[in-house]
């Protein structure tokens, strides 16, 4: 009985998992390598293509963009900030693990800026420790640090255990919480400027170190992997997690961000299929995907009501500018829904442009673009139908005092009337009695 339902809960998951690729295909046309994919368009938020984004990865090298962050938030001074090289903090780093070389240069002094550059440019592992030992006061209290932040972005699926991105078990992400905590990086300080360098040379170094990043360099890999749209971020490599990459791309105004993570690798082939899946995305994004229009800035999307409009009783909303969705080139007309929100009517005055509601355009059920809805006039208002209106509003708000007021009056008149009668009766019974007497006498 465990092993059936055990088999059902797989079934259900691998369907959950094809419904959620299905709700965010673009119609790419191709196969990635990569395990665990995904490309969002920076310009709108658009996920344009993802695989396996929520699957728990070893991310290896690109943990250091974390590292970056937590170093970024901490200090403010990249070039004033000097840290001590010290032996203790970098011994018992695998001596094939990738380095910066600080173990040749103990005891001098290098600033943030300088090991930043050791960290991301070649992966110095050893620049990693000494940037968490200084920020963190130990290794330990950075990884805090790093697991806190990750908990600030929302990144639900990640665990940092070190902060260079060695293998160990409890050190895992995702594609989609490595692309938050990238597009976040991406806002840091001198972020971009420093991921996106090819070479530098540290302060008392003889020779430059050079990014592992080969879509940025035209010689590197006899410029197999170049790609002239590409920018940054961080590459990364360990048996257990095969190649990883985070990038981002710019090209005639569109921006993407691509993350692609546990790609097979064999030293025999040397094949980096993270940067090919990686060059093939955003070739596959810039030549299918581009803003369409949905509504022109004069099309009617929307008429309604106009309450004591002077001379109009109807107005026409449209779009506040053209609206645009990044939708691929041959997309589906069928497939695009608008939900409008606003009102069925507005009471005058009403000027024109003035927002009225919102307009969101869905695409196989995403959302791919956003716009106010403006009126396309503007409509005065009748000051005799508002203020009739005001005066039956007010009866309808008041009717219950408006009736006990009624009733009130009504009795009034009622006791009014019987006082006078009450009255004349008096004033006739009066009158009777003096003519007794005047016939007496």
């Amino acid at each position: 009985m465990k092993r059936i339902v055990c088999f059902l809960l797989a079934i259900i998951a691998v369907f959950a998992m094809t419904i959620s690729a299905s709700a965010v295909d673009y119609g790419c046309n191709f196969s990635t390598v990569s395990k665990a994919v995904y490309l969002e368009n920076l310009d709108t938020g658009a996920v344009v293509y993802e695989k396996s984004a929520d699957e728990k990865m070893y991310p290896a090298s690109t943990t250091k963009i974390m590292t970056y962050v937590v170093v970024a938030d901490n200090v403010a001074d990249f070039d004033g900030t000097m840290v001590t090289i010290n032996q203790s903090v970098i011994d018992g780093l695998d001596p094939e693990s990738t380095v910066m070389g600080l173990s040749d240069h103990i005891g001098e002094q290098y600033s943030i800026r300088e090991l930043l550059y050791g960290m991301m440019l070649p992966s110095g592992n050893d620049a990693a420790l000494v940037l968490a030992d200084y920020v963190g006061s130990g290794i330990a209290g950075f990884v805090e640090k790093m697991n806190a932040k990750a908990a600030e972005l929302g990144c639900t699926n990640t665990h940092f255990a070190n902060p260079h991105g060695l293998f160990d078990s409890q050190h895992y992400s995702t594609a989609r919480d490595m692309a938050t905590i990238a597009k976040y990086a991406a806002t840091t300080q001198s972020f971009m400027d420093i991921t996106n360098t090819e070479s530098y040379t540290p302060t008392r170094f003889t020779q430059p170190i050079t990014n592992t990043n080969y879509m940025l360099s035209k010689t590197e890999h006899g410029g197999q992997y170049y790609y002239p749209y590409v920018k940054g971020i961080k590459t990364g490599y360990l048996d257990e997690a095969g190649k990883c990459l985070v990038t981002t791309a710019e090209k005639d105004g569109y921006h993407y961000l691509c993350v692609a993570l546990g790609a097979d690798y064999s030293y025999e082939d040397d094949i980096n299929h993270a940067m090919l899946d990686s060059s093939s995305l955003y070739d596959w994004a810039f030549s299918n995907i581009a803003y369409q229009t949905v509504y022109s800035a004069s099309e009617v999307v929307k008429t309604i009501d106009v309450n004591f409009g002077k001379s109009d009783d109807k107005l026409s909303l449209v779009p506040s500018g053209e609206l645009t969705a990044l939708l691929p080139n041959n997309y589906d007309q069928a497939k695009i829904k608008v939900d409008l929100e606003c009102p069925d009517n507005v009471d005058a005055p009403v000027s024109q442009d003035q927002v009225i509601g919102k307009a969101t355009v869905y695409y196989d059920d995403m959302t791919v673009g956003t716009t106010d809805i403006v009126a396309n006039k503007a409509v005065e208002r009748d000051q005799m139908k508002y203020i009739m209106n005001q005066i039956k509003v007010w009866f309808q708000k008041n009717l219950v005092l408006v009736i006990i007021i009624a009733v009130v009056i009504i009795l009034l008149i009622i006791l009014l009337v019987a006082i006078s009668k009450a009255q004349k009766r008096k004033q006739r019974e009066r009158a009777r009695q003096r003519a007794r007497r005047r016939y007496r006498d």
